[in-house]
């Protein structure tokens, strides 16, 4: 004795296939939005890279001592290819803080 009839199993085939379906749309929906978070992550952190490699610099031209210095030296060899030429370092009496004991 079968419950359903063959129309209620086609049926019952046609709504799992649209749950299906609904379910792998949002989940390339959510891979998108992760993927479009990442990118805007990476692209700010090369931007603050590039920032302290420029206020680095800007410190070395001004002769301030290594142990004095703000910023970071260009570590990873691509600020000439990779940053923008005329990236300005911020104001660097807001970054500078010197701790006295």
């Amino acid at each position: 004795m079968n419950r359903y009839s063959r129309a209620d199993r086609n049926t019952g085939g046609i709504v799992g296939g649209l749950a299906l379906l609904v379910l792998a749309a949002a989940g390339m929906l959510a891979m998108a939005a992760v993927t479009r978070m990442d990118t805007q992550v990476a692209s700010e952190m090369h931007r603050q890279y590039c920032q302290d490699v420029a206020l680095w610099q800007a410190e070395a031209a001004r002769g301030v001592p290594l142990n004095r210095r703000v910023g970071q030296p260009d570590w990873k060899g691509i600020a000439a290819e990779q940053c923008p030429a005329r990236v300005q370092p911020m104001d660097h009496t807001a970054q500078r803080q010197l701790v006295q004991f």
